[in-house]
């Protein structure tokens, strides 16, 4: 596999991280025929490989931190429906594997018809496990 340049690196750089176009992340990487560079960049498989690398890599961490914020803000907002809300939590309960059917835990019971302890229990697991993933960096 071939290693990127400098030049390279600065494009990947500039088309994932930055939002610019091929074009626009050709001319900021400072290549001098933009459109032309940005067409050739495109077609190597090394720097589109470098490309999926850094998406991943933000999906990974910016997006899960953006996401989970999201997720809480729909949770906290009084004014979102009830069912955005009891979708958010859920979502966030999965994520923490709360709601995982290998485990002994009441999974296919809604959140609405849960009583006040098994919600209260529930969210003891949930808080447990968001110190855990607080703890490893995962949502941080």
């Amino acid at each position: 596999m071939a290693q990127l340049t400098e030049q390279q690196a600065h494009f990947v750089h500039h088309f994932v991280s930055m939002g610019c176009t091929a074009t626009e992340a050709a001319r900021a990487a400072g290549y001098g025929s933009p459109g032309q560079e940005a067409y050739r960049l495109m077609r190597k498989t090394h720097v589109i490989e470098a490309i999926r690398r850094e998406q991943n890599r933000l999906i990974n961490t910016d997006g899960v931190r953006i996401a989970y914020r999201t997720l809480i803000e729909v949770m906290q907002d009084k004014g979102a429906s009830a069912s955005a809300r009891v979708s958010a939590s859920r979502t966030v309960f999965e994520a923490a594997r709360l709601f995982n059917k290998d485990t002994d835990r009441r999974d296919d019971k809604p959140l609405q018809e849960m009583s006040a302890d098994e919600l209260a229990d529930q969210i003891k697991k949930f808080d447990q496990a968001l110190g855990q993933m607080a703890g490893t960096g995962a949502v941080n």
